[in-house]
């Protein structure tokens, strides 16, 4: 199976998968809702099968997340070492560089498999499904399930809606698909409690979080005619409010929700050197082929990068990348 989108399930997967007794799960770095509600699923369904699996994350847990059920066996890439797999999973992730510390461990098992959705996506598995069409790596994953025939229980459905909730900013995104919203109803029926479920994910923030949003938002800069929106968070904001880098994951969703805006990013540089940006953008410009340009990658409309540099020379960068985005566009 070598295309990007797939009607039905490839069977090099499923085979794998079957055959494999220990299974290396990788969710991409800086794990997302997606990335993590959908690793967790899957290993949960793969332990249902009698499989010996690791799930492994280049970093923590964001805190927002730690209640989905199997977090705590989540554990870093320091554990891995000589360790033996018959095959490696990696799950939301365009690119091998995207599995960050996790990587050379992914790369040292024979057989790789890949789950993604991402158009951004190099297709670097030996079998993989990998369909730019899903709205989250969750909706691949559930299918997947369902083609091994494992029951969905509970908690898997738990992780799964916040996999699929978290990709589509709650079923708002351009990128929200009818299969996304008929599998949060058949999660519902294996026992999902979703109005508990998406109170936590998409309406209680901790306090710090809320700090660190307000300190970004003093730094709200509009350019080019308002079509364009930034904002930036430095390590003095973190230590000042006590936050972690997971907690500026949502400013952005605020900056390209302002009236007018077309694309906007959240510069966030949580140590000095090192600038993250999260991108966003509205039909038809395209932020995947900026963050792509930079070494990241993402989707067309939500992608993200890490540049090596000063901050404010980064966010001039990115700054040129979107005006030229918008004359293109034209």
């Amino acid at each position: 199976m070598t295309t990007r989108n797939e009607s039905a399930a490839p069977e090099a997967l499923l085979d794998a998968l079957q055959k494999a007794q220990t299974i290396l799960v990788c969710p991409h770095a800086l794990p997302d809702g997606d990335a993590i509600g959908s690793a967790l699923a899957l290993t949960a369904a793969l332990e249902k099968m009698g499989k010996r699996v690791t799930l492994a994350s280049a970093d923590p847990v964001p805190p927002e997340f730690l209640f989905l059920p199997g977090t705590e066996k989540v554990v870093g890439p320091d554990t891995l070492e000589g360790a033996r797999f018959d095959a490696a999973v990696s799950v939301d992730a365009s690119r091998l560089s995207r599995l960050g510390a996790c990587e050379k461990y992914f790369r040292a098992v024979h057989m790789h498999l890949q789950i993604d959705h991402h158009a951004t996506n190099t297709l670097f598995g030996h079998a993989r499904w990998v369909d730019v069409h899903a709205a989250a790596a969750g909706c691949i994953v559930y299918r997947l399930i369902r083609a091994l025939n494992v029951p969905v229980d509970a908690d898997m459905a738990a992780c799964l809606y916040c996999a699929i909730s978290t990709d589509t900013s709650n079923f708002l995104s351009n990128g929200t698909t009818g299969e996304a919203f008929r599998i949060v109803a058949e999660l519902v029926d294996c026992g999902l409690p979703l109005h508990d479920m998406a109170r936590r994910l998409h309406l209680i923030k901790p306090e710090a979080q809320l700090r660190l949003m307000a300190r970004a938002l003093q730094t709200l800069r509009p350019f080019a005619g308002g079509k364009c929106v930034s904002a930036v968070l430095t390590p003095e904001d973190y230590a000042a409010t006590g936050a972690r880098v997971e907690h500026s994951f949502a400013v952005i969703d605020l900056l390209i929700n302002m009236e007018g805006a077309e694309m906007a990013y959240l510069a966030y540089s949580p140590f000095p050197g090192t600038v993250r940006f999260s991108l966003r953008s509205r039909p038809p410009y395209d932020v995947s082929a900026i963050a792509e340009k930079m070494g990241g990658g993402g989707h067309v409309t939500a992608a993200g990068c890490e540049v090596k540099g000063e901050l404010a020379a980064c966010c001039a960068r990115v700054d040129a990348a979107m005006l030229r985005e918008l004359e293109a566009a034209r």
